[in-house]
Protein backbone atom coordinates (compact mmCIF):
# COMPACT_ATOMS: atom_id res chain seq x y z
CA UNK A 1 0.00 0.00 0.00
CA UNK A 2 1.30 3.44 -0.86
CA UNK A 3 0.33 6.70 0.76
CA UNK A 4 1.04 10.32 -0.05
CA UNK A 5 0.75 11.64 3.49
CA UNK A 6 3.76 13.66 4.63
CA UNK A 7 4.57 11.37 7.55
CA UNK A 8 3.49 8.07 9.00
CA UNK A 9 0.68 9.60 11.06
CA UNK A 10 -2.88 10.26 9.93
CA UNK A 11 -6.15 11.12 11.67
CA UNK A 12 -9.31 9.12 11.11
CA UNK A 13 -11.12 12.35 10.21
CA UNK A 14 -8.70 12.76 7.26
CA UNK A 15 -9.81 9.38 5.89
CA UNK A 16 -13.56 9.34 6.58
CA UNK A 17 -15.57 10.45 3.51
CA UNK A 18 -12.60 10.06 1.15
CA UNK A 19 -13.55 8.80 -2.31
CA UNK A 20 -12.81 5.12 -2.89
CA UNK A 21 -11.57 4.21 -6.38
CA UNK A 22 -11.38 0.86 -8.14
CA UNK A 23 -7.74 0.00 -8.89
CA UNK A 24 -8.58 -1.68 -12.21
CA UNK A 25 -10.77 1.03 -13.75
CA UNK A 26 -9.86 4.11 -11.67
CA UNK A 27 -13.59 4.78 -11.28
CA UNK A 28 -15.27 5.91 -8.10
CA UNK A 29 -17.12 3.09 -6.32
CA UNK A 30 -18.07 4.88 -3.11
CA UNK A 31 -16.75 6.74 -0.09
CA UNK A 32 -15.23 5.61 3.22
CA UNK A 33 -17.64 5.60 6.17
CA UNK A 34 -15.74 3.53 8.76
CA UNK A 35 -12.72 1.31 9.41
CA UNK A 36 -12.75 -2.10 11.09
CA UNK A 37 -9.93 -2.65 13.63
CA UNK A 38 -8.97 -5.73 15.62
CA UNK A 39 -8.35 -5.74 19.38
CA UNK A 40 -6.19 -8.86 19.46
CA UNK A 41 -2.90 -6.96 19.75
CA UNK A 42 -1.56 -4.24 22.05
CA UNK A 43 -2.64 -1.56 19.57
CA UNK A 44 -5.74 -2.09 17.37
CA UNK A 45 -4.73 -2.86 13.78
CA UNK A 46 -6.82 -1.86 10.76
CA UNK A 47 -8.47 -4.95 9.26
CA UNK A 48 -10.92 -3.64 6.67
CA UNK A 49 -12.67 -0.65 5.13
CA UNK A 50 -16.40 -0.04 5.22
CA UNK A 51 -17.50 2.04 2.26
CA UNK A 52 -20.87 3.33 1.13
CA UNK A 53 -21.18 2.31 -2.48
CA UNK A 54 -22.47 4.43 -5.35
CA UNK A 55 -25.66 3.73 -7.27
CA UNK A 56 -27.48 2.43 -4.17
CA UNK A 57 -25.11 -0.48 -3.77
CA UNK A 58 -25.26 -0.22 0.01
CA UNK A 59 -22.25 -0.67 2.26
CA UNK A 60 -19.26 -2.76 1.16
CA UNK A 61 -16.66 -4.53 3.27
CA UNK A 62 -13.14 -4.50 1.77
CA UNK A 63 -10.34 -6.39 3.59
CA UNK A 64 -7.30 -4.27 4.39
CA UNK A 65 -4.97 -6.33 2.19
CA UNK A 66 -6.98 -5.12 -0.80
CA UNK A 67 -6.19 -1.46 -0.12
CA UNK A 68 -3.65 -0.43 -2.77
CA UNK A 69 -3.04 3.23 -2.03
CA UNK A 70 -4.15 6.26 -0.06
CA UNK A 71 -3.43 9.44 -2.00
CA UNK A 72 -3.11 12.99 -0.67
CA UNK A 73 -5.52 14.21 -3.33
CA UNK A 74 -8.33 12.63 -1.39
CA UNK A 75 -8.85 9.09 -2.59
CA UNK A 76 -8.36 5.50 -1.50
CA UNK A 77 -7.55 2.96 -4.21
CA UNK A 78 -8.77 -0.60 -3.64
CA UNK A 79 -9.26 -3.90 -5.40
CA UNK A 80 -13.04 -3.76 -5.48
CA UNK A 81 -13.35 -7.35 -6.69
CA UNK A 82 -12.70 -8.44 -3.08
CA UNK A 83 -15.57 -6.33 -1.74
CA UNK A 84 -18.45 -8.01 0.10
CA UNK A 85 -21.87 -6.67 1.14
CA UNK A 86 -21.31 -5.37 4.66
CA UNK A 87 -24.69 -6.62 5.89
CA UNK A 88 -23.60 -10.18 5.13
CA UNK A 89 -20.23 -9.96 6.91
CA UNK A 90 -19.98 -11.33 10.43
CA UNK A 91 -17.24 -9.40 12.21
CA UNK A 92 -14.79 -11.31 14.35
CA UNK A 93 -15.64 -11.10 18.06
CA UNK A 94 -12.59 -8.90 18.66
CA UNK A 95 -13.30 -6.47 15.78
CA UNK A 96 -14.75 -3.00 16.27
CA UNK A 97 -15.85 -0.17 14.00
CA UNK A 98 -13.58 2.75 14.90
CA UNK A 99 -15.83 5.63 13.97
CA UNK A 100 -18.98 4.10 15.42
CA UNK A 101 -17.26 2.91 18.59
CA UNK A 102 -15.26 5.99 19.54
CA UNK A 103 -16.24 9.24 17.82
CA UNK A 104 -18.16 11.41 20.32
CA UNK A 105 -18.19 8.54 22.82
CA UNK A 106 -17.00 8.53 26.41
CA UNK A 107 -13.84 6.72 27.42
CA UNK A 108 -12.03 6.38 30.72
CA UNK A 109 -8.58 7.95 30.94
CA UNK A 110 -6.76 5.48 33.23
CA UNK A 111 -3.87 7.85 33.99
CA UNK A 112 -6.17 10.74 34.92
CA UNK A 113 -8.97 8.55 36.32
CA UNK A 114 -11.67 10.52 34.55
CA UNK A 115 -14.24 10.25 31.78
CA UNK A 116 -13.44 12.15 28.58
CA UNK A 117 -14.94 12.50 25.09
CA UNK A 118 -13.18 11.25 21.96
CA UNK A 119 -13.12 13.79 19.13
CA UNK A 120 -10.77 12.00 16.72
CA UNK A 121 -8.41 9.02 16.41
CA UNK A 122 -4.69 9.17 15.66
CA UNK A 123 -3.37 6.38 13.43
CA UNK A 124 0.17 5.21 12.65
CA UNK A 125 1.16 3.68 9.30
CA UNK A 126 3.88 1.04 9.31
CA UNK A 127 4.58 -0.55 5.90
CA UNK A 128 1.24 -2.03 4.81
CA UNK A 129 -0.29 -1.89 8.28
CA UNK A 130 -2.05 0.90 10.12
CA UNK A 131 -2.57 1.01 13.88
CA UNK A 132 -4.67 3.04 16.32
CA UNK A 133 -2.27 4.60 18.83
CA UNK A 134 -3.94 7.70 20.33
CA UNK A 135 -7.33 9.12 21.17
CA UNK A 136 -7.61 12.82 20.33
CA UNK A 137 -9.59 14.33 23.21
CA UNK A 138 -8.76 17.98 22.53
CA UNK A 139 -10.80 20.69 20.84
CA UNK A 140 -8.45 20.44 17.83
CA UNK A 141 -9.92 17.05 17.01
CA UNK A 142 -13.42 18.49 16.79
CA UNK A 143 -12.24 21.48 14.73
CA UNK A 144 -10.41 19.12 12.36
CA UNK A 145 -13.54 17.06 11.80
CA UNK A 146 -15.49 20.21 10.94
CA UNK A 147 -12.82 21.14 8.38
CA UNK A 148 -11.97 24.40 10.13
CA UNK A 149 -8.39 23.64 11.25
CA UNK A 150 -6.61 25.85 8.70
CA UNK A 151 -8.81 28.89 9.27
CA UNK A 152 -9.01 28.60 13.07
CA UNK A 153 -5.21 28.22 13.39
CA UNK A 154 -4.65 31.13 11.00
CA UNK A 155 -6.98 33.45 12.95
CA UNK A 156 -5.58 32.45 16.36
CA UNK A 157 -1.98 32.89 15.21
CA UNK A 158 -2.73 36.21 13.48
CA UNK A 159 -4.76 37.76 16.31
CA UNK A 160 -3.24 36.22 19.43
CA UNK A 161 0.04 34.56 18.36
CA UNK A 162 -1.47 31.37 19.70
CA UNK A 163 -1.58 27.91 18.19
CA UNK A 164 -3.91 25.12 19.27
CA UNK A 165 -2.14 21.99 20.45
CA UNK A 166 -3.32 18.43 20.04
CA UNK A 167 -4.32 16.64 23.21
CA UNK A 168 -3.75 12.91 22.96
CA UNK A 169 -4.40 9.99 25.28
CA UNK A 170 -2.44 6.83 24.52
CA UNK A 171 -4.54 3.79 23.61
CA UNK A 172 -2.83 1.95 26.47
CA UNK A 173 -4.35 4.41 28.95
CA UNK A 174 -7.90 4.30 27.60
CA UNK A 175 -10.90 2.19 28.59
CA UNK A 176 -13.96 2.15 26.28
CA UNK A 177 -17.16 2.79 28.22
CA UNK A 178 -19.52 2.29 25.30
CA UNK A 179 -18.80 0.00 22.40
CA UNK A 180 -20.12 -0.68 18.93
CA UNK A 181 -23.32 -2.56 18.13
CA UNK A 182 -22.86 -6.32 18.57
CA UNK A 183 -19.29 -6.04 19.86
CA UNK A 184 -20.15 -3.80 22.81
CA UNK A 185 -19.96 -6.48 25.47
CA UNK A 186 -16.73 -7.81 24.05
CA UNK A 187 -15.05 -4.42 23.91
CA UNK A 188 -15.95 -3.90 27.55
CA UNK A 189 -14.77 -7.39 28.52
CA UNK A 190 -11.44 -6.96 26.77
CA UNK A 191 -10.58 -3.58 28.25
CA UNK A 192 -12.20 -3.37 31.67
CA UNK A 193 -9.59 -5.65 33.22
CA UNK A 194 -7.35 -2.59 33.42
CA UNK A 195 -9.87 -0.68 35.53
CA UNK A 196 -8.75 -2.77 38.50
CA UNK A 197 -5.50 -0.77 38.42
CA UNK A 198 -7.40 2.26 39.74
CA UNK A 199 -8.19 2.98 43.37
CA UNK A 200 -11.87 2.51 44.32
CA UNK A 201 -12.20 6.26 45.00
CA UNK A 202 -11.02 7.01 41.44
CA UNK A 203 -13.34 4.37 40.02
CA UNK A 204 -16.23 5.95 41.91
CA UNK A 205 -15.43 9.35 40.39
CA UNK A 206 -15.52 7.77 36.93
CA UNK A 207 -18.78 5.92 37.52
CA UNK A 208 -20.52 9.10 38.69
CA UNK A 209 -19.91 10.68 35.26
CA UNK A 210 -21.36 7.92 33.06
CA UNK A 211 -24.78 6.38 32.43
CA UNK A 212 -26.48 3.72 34.53
CA UNK A 213 -25.92 0.91 32.03
CA UNK A 214 -22.21 1.69 31.81
CA UNK A 215 -22.02 1.93 35.62
CA UNK A 216 -23.41 -1.57 35.97
CA UNK A 217 -21.12 -2.92 33.23
CA UNK A 218 -18.01 -1.54 34.95
CA UNK A 219 -19.03 -2.69 38.44
CA UNK A 220 -19.83 -6.22 37.30
CA UNK A 221 -16.53 -6.46 35.38
CA UNK A 222 -14.54 -5.90 38.59
CA UNK A 223 -13.77 -8.53 41.20
CA UNK A 224 -16.37 -8.53 43.98
CA UNK A 225 -14.10 -6.93 46.61
CA UNK A 226 -13.09 -4.02 44.35
CA UNK A 227 -16.68 -3.56 43.19
CA UNK A 228 -17.84 -3.40 46.82
CA UNK A 229 -15.18 -0.84 47.79
CA UNK A 230 -16.11 1.25 44.76
CA UNK A 231 -19.87 0.99 45.34
CA UNK A 232 -19.47 2.13 48.96
CA UNK A 233 -17.81 5.36 47.80
CA UNK A 234 -20.60 6.32 45.40
CA UNK A 235 -23.12 9.01 46.40
CA UNK A 236 -26.37 7.54 47.82
CA UNK A 237 -28.32 8.78 44.79
CA UNK A 238 -26.08 6.79 42.41
CA UNK A 239 -26.17 3.73 44.68
CA UNK A 240 -29.98 3.83 44.56
CA UNK A 241 -30.06 4.10 40.76
CA UNK A 242 -27.72 1.14 40.35
CA UNK A 243 -29.60 -0.94 42.95
CA UNK A 244 -32.87 -0.39 41.12
CA UNK A 245 -31.39 -1.51 37.79
CA UNK A 246 -28.83 -4.20 38.53
CA UNK A 247 -29.46 -7.95 38.55
CA UNK A 248 -30.36 -9.15 42.08
CA UNK A 249 -27.68 -11.82 42.10
CA UNK A 250 -24.99 -9.38 40.92
CA UNK A 251 -25.81 -6.84 43.61
CA UNK A 252 -25.96 -9.61 46.21
CA UNK A 253 -22.38 -10.58 45.33
CA UNK A 254 -21.24 -6.98 45.73
CA UNK A 255 -23.21 -6.43 48.95
CA UNK A 256 -21.67 -9.56 50.50
CA UNK A 257 -18.27 -7.84 50.34
CA UNK A 258 -19.43 -4.49 51.72
CA UNK A 259 -19.08 -3.32 55.30
CA UNK A 260 -22.27 -4.21 57.14
CA UNK A 261 -23.02 -0.59 58.15
CA UNK A 262 -22.83 0.47 54.49
CA UNK A 263 -25.23 -2.31 53.54
CA UNK A 264 -27.67 -1.19 56.22
CA UNK A 265 -27.43 2.43 55.00
CA UNK A 266 -28.24 1.27 51.47
CA UNK A 267 -31.09 -1.07 52.39
CA UNK A 268 -32.66 1.55 54.65
CA UNK A 269 -33.22 3.72 51.56
CA UNK A 270 -34.59 0.97 49.29
CA UNK A 271 -38.21 -0.25 49.21
CA UNK A 272 -38.68 -3.34 51.40
CA UNK A 273 -39.82 -5.34 48.34
CA UNK A 274 -36.49 -4.61 46.63
CA UNK A 275 -34.48 -5.41 49.76
CA UNK A 276 -36.14 -8.80 50.19
CA UNK A 277 -35.35 -9.70 46.58
CA UNK A 278 -31.62 -9.57 47.41
CA UNK A 279 -31.80 -11.82 50.48
CA UNK A 280 -31.82 -15.19 48.61
CA UNK A 281 -28.40 -14.29 47.18
CA UNK A 282 -26.84 -13.58 50.58
CA UNK A 283 -25.70 -15.81 53.48
CA UNK A 284 -28.43 -16.46 56.06
CA UNK A 285 -26.37 -15.13 58.96
CA UNK A 286 -25.67 -11.86 57.09
CA UNK A 287 -29.37 -11.41 56.35
CA UNK A 288 -30.16 -11.89 60.06
CA UNK A 289 -27.51 -9.32 60.96
CA UNK A 290 -28.94 -6.80 58.51
CA UNK A 291 -32.45 -7.38 59.84
CA UNK A 292 -31.21 -6.71 63.37
CA UNK A 293 -29.44 -3.48 62.43
CA UNK A 294 -32.33 -2.21 60.31
CA UNK A 295 -34.52 -2.47 63.39
CA UNK A 296 -32.78 0.50 65.03
CA UNK A 297 -34.00 4.06 64.67
CA UNK A 298 -32.23 6.01 61.92
CA UNK A 299 -31.37 8.65 64.52
CA UNK A 300 -29.76 6.20 66.97
CA UNK A 301 -26.24 4.82 67.27
CA UNK A 302 -27.46 1.33 66.41
CA UNK A 303 -28.31 2.42 62.87
CA UNK A 304 -24.74 3.39 61.98
CA UNK A 305 -22.71 0.77 63.85
CA UNK A 306 -20.83 -2.09 62.22
CA UNK A 307 -20.29 -5.60 63.55
CA UNK A 308 -16.92 -5.97 61.79
CA UNK A 309 -14.78 -5.80 64.96
CA UNK A 310 -12.76 -8.16 67.17
CA UNK A 311 -13.50 -9.24 70.73
CA UNK A 312 -11.22 -11.18 73.08
CA UNK A 313 -11.82 -13.06 76.32
CA UNK A 314 -10.13 -11.53 79.36
CA UNK A 315 -8.03 -14.69 79.87
CA UNK A 316 -6.92 -14.94 76.21
CA UNK A 317 -3.21 -14.33 75.56
CA UNK A 318 -1.76 -11.89 73.05
CA UNK A 319 -0.21 -14.80 71.12
CA UNK A 320 -3.55 -16.58 70.82
CA UNK A 321 -5.26 -13.39 69.71
CA UNK A 322 -2.65 -12.63 67.05
CA UNK A 323 -3.09 -16.12 65.60
CA UNK A 324 -6.83 -15.53 65.46
CA UNK A 325 -6.35 -12.18 63.73
CA UNK A 326 -4.09 -13.79 61.12
CA UNK A 327 -6.64 -16.52 60.43
CA UNK A 328 -9.29 -13.90 59.74
CA UNK A 329 -6.99 -11.61 57.75
CA UNK A 330 -9.17 -11.85 54.63
CA UNK A 331 -12.15 -10.46 56.51
CA UNK A 332 -12.53 -6.70 56.63
CA UNK A 333 -12.42 -6.24 60.38
CA UNK A 334 -11.65 -3.16 62.43
CA UNK A 335 -8.57 -4.23 64.41
CA UNK A 336 -7.16 -0.96 65.78
CA UNK A 337 -9.03 -1.61 69.03
CA UNK A 338 -9.78 -5.06 70.51
CA UNK A 339 -12.66 -5.18 72.96
CA UNK A 340 -12.20 -7.44 75.99
CA UNK A 341 -15.15 -9.40 77.40
CA UNK A 342 -15.68 -10.62 80.93
CA UNK A 343 -17.11 -13.99 82.05
CA UNK A 344 -20.68 -12.68 81.59
CA UNK A 345 -19.88 -11.41 78.06
CA UNK A 346 -20.10 -7.80 79.18
CA UNK A 347 -17.58 -5.22 77.96
CA UNK A 348 -14.74 -5.34 80.49
CA UNK A 349 -11.95 -3.38 78.82
CA UNK A 350 -10.15 -2.31 75.67
CA UNK A 351 -6.70 -3.05 74.18
CA UNK A 352 -4.98 -1.51 71.17
CA UNK A 353 -3.36 -3.58 68.45
CA UNK A 354 -0.04 -1.88 69.22
CA UNK A 355 -0.18 -3.12 72.81
CA UNK A 356 -0.77 -6.68 71.64
CA UNK A 357 2.09 -6.58 69.14
CA UNK A 358 4.47 -5.19 71.77
CA UNK A 359 3.51 -7.61 74.56
CA UNK A 360 5.06 -11.08 75.13
CA UNK A 361 3.00 -13.88 73.56
CA UNK A 362 1.83 -15.24 76.94
CA UNK A 363 0.44 -11.92 78.24
CA UNK A 364 -3.28 -12.12 79.09
CA UNK A 365 -5.75 -9.48 77.96
CA UNK A 366 -6.71 -8.76 81.56
CA UNK A 367 -3.11 -7.60 82.15
CA UNK A 368 -3.06 -5.30 79.11
CA UNK A 369 -6.58 -3.90 78.96
CA UNK A 370 -7.73 -0.50 80.06
CA UNK A 371 -10.86 -1.04 82.17
CA UNK A 372 -12.33 2.43 81.78
CA UNK A 373 -14.04 2.30 78.37
CA UNK A 374 -16.03 5.16 76.87
CA UNK A 375 -19.10 3.67 75.20
CA UNK A 376 -22.52 4.56 73.83
CA UNK A 377 -25.75 2.57 73.80
CA UNK A 378 -27.68 1.43 70.74
CA UNK A 379 -30.27 4.13 71.45
CA UNK A 380 -27.81 7.04 71.82
CA UNK A 381 -28.59 9.85 69.39
CA UNK A 382 -26.03 10.09 66.59
CA UNK A 383 -25.36 13.74 67.46
CA UNK A 384 -24.28 12.66 70.93
CA UNK A 385 -22.08 9.98 69.36
CA UNK A 386 -20.35 12.67 67.27
CA UNK A 387 -19.77 14.72 70.43
CA UNK A 388 -17.98 11.72 72.00
CA UNK A 389 -15.62 11.57 69.03
CA UNK A 390 -15.06 15.31 69.15
CA UNK A 391 -14.28 15.23 72.88
CA UNK A 392 -12.02 12.17 73.03
CA UNK A 393 -10.59 11.99 69.50
CA UNK A 394 -11.23 8.23 69.28
CA UNK A 395 -10.93 6.22 66.06
CA UNK A 396 -13.98 4.14 67.02
CA UNK A 397 -16.49 3.86 69.86
CA UNK A 398 -18.15 0.63 71.08
CA UNK A 399 -21.94 0.34 71.18
CA UNK A 400 -23.51 -1.68 74.01
CA UNK A 401 -27.01 -2.79 75.03
CA UNK A 402 -28.67 -2.27 78.41
CA UNK A 403 -26.70 -5.24 79.83
CA UNK A 404 -23.33 -3.78 78.75
CA UNK A 405 -22.87 -6.41 76.01
CA UNK A 406 -21.13 -5.05 72.95
CA UNK A 407 -23.38 -4.93 69.89
CA UNK A 408 -21.08 -3.20 67.44
CA UNK A 409 -18.70 -0.29 66.96
CA UNK A 410 -18.99 3.06 65.23
CA UNK A 411 -15.95 4.27 63.27
CA UNK A 412 -15.36 8.02 63.41
CA UNK A 413 -16.03 8.47 59.68
CA UNK A 414 -19.45 6.81 59.98
CA UNK A 415 -20.43 9.01 62.92
CA UNK A 416 -19.53 12.33 61.31
CA UNK A 417 -20.98 11.23 57.97
CA UNK A 418 -24.31 10.42 59.63
CA UNK A 419 -24.36 13.73 61.50
CA UNK A 420 -23.59 15.64 58.31
CA UNK A 421 -26.48 13.94 56.50
CA UNK A 422 -28.80 14.62 59.43
CA UNK A 423 -27.88 18.34 59.58
CA UNK A 424 -28.24 18.62 55.78
CA UNK A 425 -31.68 16.96 55.86
CA UNK A 426 -32.84 19.20 58.69
CA UNK A 427 -31.60 22.26 56.82
CA UNK A 428 -33.47 21.25 53.65
CA UNK A 429 -36.61 20.58 55.67
CA UNK A 430 -36.39 24.03 57.26
CA UNK A 431 -36.13 25.67 53.84
CA UNK A 432 -39.41 24.11 52.62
Amino acid sequence: MTTGFENNFVFLSELIHLAVLDAATNTRIGRLVDIVAGLREMYPRMNALVIRGTKRRGKLYIPWENVKAITPGGAIVVDSSAGLPFEGVKLHETDILLRETFWDKQVVDISGAKVIRVNDLHLLREDRNMWLIHMDVGVTGLIRRLGWSRWVNFILKWLFSFELKDRFISWKLVQPVTGAIETQSLALKVHHSRLSELLPADLADIIVNIGTDERITILTSLDHATAADTFQKLPPRIQMQISESINHEQLGEIVNEMAIDKVVDLFAQLPSRKVHSFYPHMPVERVAEIHHLLGHSEHAAGSIMTTAFICARHDETSGMLLDRIKQGARKKLFIYYIYVLGDDDSLAGIVTLFQILAAPAGTRMSELMRKRVTRVTVDTNIKEVAEVFYKYDFVAVPVVDDRNRIQGIIPMKAAFGAVFRKIRDESLEAQR
